[in-house]
């Protein structure tokens, strides 16, 4: 079930898709979008696992006609599912934003502000 508007971490997230580039430490890219996003970090849904803790590069676009937003990540957290009906795989994943620039952090948070609750 999805959940709707403004989550009670400490780092709150909003369910809004943007695109990001995951780059993973071997040297593949992942192009995905955000399932939802906070000033603390994404989650993203994937087709194929990372490895918790591992160390990723991020390129996050809020609005397309803006600069995107590039900083190093980590993964700490991964879900593994399977739909029964098609037997499809997927990696519901947790990724934190590491030495996320101070102008990109109230990037983030002005953009969170903006949107629809």
């Amino acid at each position: 079930m999805a959940w709707a508007g403004l989550d009670q971490r400490q780092f709150p997230r909003v369910n809004v898709r943007c695109d990001v580039l995951i780059h993973n430490r071997f040297g593949g890219t992942l192009e995905v979008q955000t399932q939802n996003l906070g000033v603390g970090g994404v989650c993203v849904l994937l087709k194929q696992e990372l490895e918790k803790l591992s160390s990723v590069r991020l390129r996050l676009v809020l609005k397309k006609e803006n600069p995107a937003i590039e900083c190093e990540g980590r993964v700490v957290w991964t879900v593994r599912s399977k739909d029964p009906a098609t037997g499809k795989v997927t990696y519901d994943t947790g990724i934190e934003f590491v030495k996320l620039e101070n102008a990109d952090y109230e990037r983030i948070v002005n953009f969170i502000q903006q949107q629809p609750w």
